[in-house]
């Protein structure tokens, strides 16, 4: 453009780079736009860290220390290089490279998907979609609310160009959410309207951050032919029914508590008691089926391990035996994380330690002793949560 037309148009563009270079070049481009057109000649910046090498030092040919992005990507793929560049980063902070976070971001792709090949085996090709779901189940109002949650934060936090909590909200709701809870409840009962409806959804909210995954996956539905996702529209969601999900999150409760208990105790598919709980016996086929019980069943008294996480009357079948057993191995891992933070904090109070040993070696030595604090905080819980029984 040229002109006004120019004038009109500088103002609006964007400026995106590198916070070493905000006095050399970002304030130098806001003087001349002023001094040339009289116009700032952008709205926003948006300042990047450098990307360090995995011991946080700056990347340099001389050190050798480099590493080529494209061979990541090669590696990767573009989607999970994107993302894992973006996690856990904050605007003008430097970042230390970690290979993890694309192998994490990798793994999300995957995710999706097998998420989308097992939904568009369950819809079938001739399925033709609904602009709006027909929600019938408590998990389908739950659903519609993470996803409604989901599209108004990742949105506000785009706009504020917190790309790395948007990207975590994606994450999460998608990998836990959508893929742990709501498909997991769905088996029992498919409904193909709503799992066409949460497909199309996550694609289109997941597309800023993975646009190659996302948009080969639009392209298989058959109900969207001849559309591309990246002129989609951001997606406006269907409300579900607070109240049937509330009762779903209660179901949540109940079936987490089980499998936390069954992973500690190593039960292989135990029984559930309940003494007049209406709740747990109104959803006792969809307990069981996520909690992998064998049984369900009402008796005139309670026995066993009850529950906490429901104000029902509900006990998991185990024998006092097992609970000792359980309790003896938490104490003596009590102890010993005690241990290890008094190590930990002694050599933390070593003034010599701390000035001489190299920052990283410090700073690994901090992060152990706070999650050694966190490790004793849950085993000190689970105790006091066995010794109640």
């Amino acid at each position: 453009p040229e002109g006004e037309d120019f004038k009109k148009f500088y103002p609006l563009s964007l400026m995106e780079t590198g916070s070493d270079i905000l006095y050399p070049w970002v304030s130098r481009m806001i003087m001349m736009g002023l001094y040339v057109i009289g116009e700032v000649p952008f709205r926003a910046v948006y300042l990047h860290g450098l990307v360090l090498d995995e011991h946080g030092q700056k990347m340099s040919k001389s050190k050798g220390n480099v590493i080529a992005p494209m061979q990541k990507v090669d590696q990767y793929g573009s989607d999970a290089f994107r993302m894992g560049i973006i996690t856990g980063q904050t605007p003008g902070s430097n970042q230390p490279f970690t290979e993890s976070k694309l192998v994490a971001a990798r793994n999300f792709c995957n995710k999706l998907w097998n998420i989308a090949r097992f939904i568009e085996d369950k819809i079938g090709d001739d399925f033709k979609g609904k602009d709006s779901p027909s929600p019938k189940t408590q998990a389908d109002h739950w659903i519609l609310t993470k996803l409604q949650h989901l599209s108004e934060a990742v949105a506000a936090d785009l706009e504020d160009y917190r790309f790395a909590e948007a990207y975590e909200k994606v994450y999460h709701t998608v990998w836990n959410d959508l893929a742990d809870w709501y498909i997991e409840s769905s088996k029992s009962s498919y409904n193909n309207d709503m799992l066409a409806y949460c497909l199309e959804t996550v694609l289109k909210i997941i597309h800023p951050f993975a646009p190659f995954v996302t948009e080969t996956i639009w392209q298989t539905l058959s109900q969207e032919d001849g559309t591309m996702l990246a002129t989609t529209t951001w997606p406006k969601i269907t409300a579900g029914n607070s109240a049937q999900a509330k009762e779903f999150e209660k179901i949540k409760a109940i079936v987490s508590e089980i499998r936390h208990l069954s992973t500690a105790l190593r039960l292989k598919k135990p029984n559930l008691y309940f003494v007049s709980a209406p709740f747990v016996e109104k959803h006792s086929a969809l307990i069981k089926q996520l909690a992998n019980l064998t049984n369900i069943s009402a008796v005139e008294d309670g026995f066993g391990l009850r529950l906490t996480q429901t104000a029902e009357t509900v006990w998991l079948d185990v024998d006092k035996n097992t609970i000792d057993q359980h309790m003896k191995s938490v104490k003596n891992n009590t102890e010993r994380e005690l241990q290890r933070i008094k190590q930990l904090e002694a050599r933390l109070s070593n003034k010599s330690y701390v000035k001489n040993a190299p920052g990283e070696v410090v700073s690994e030595t901090k992060e152990q002793l706070r999650g050694a604090k966190e490790l004793l905080a849950k085993l000190e819980a689970e105790y006091k949560r066995f010794a109640g029984q």
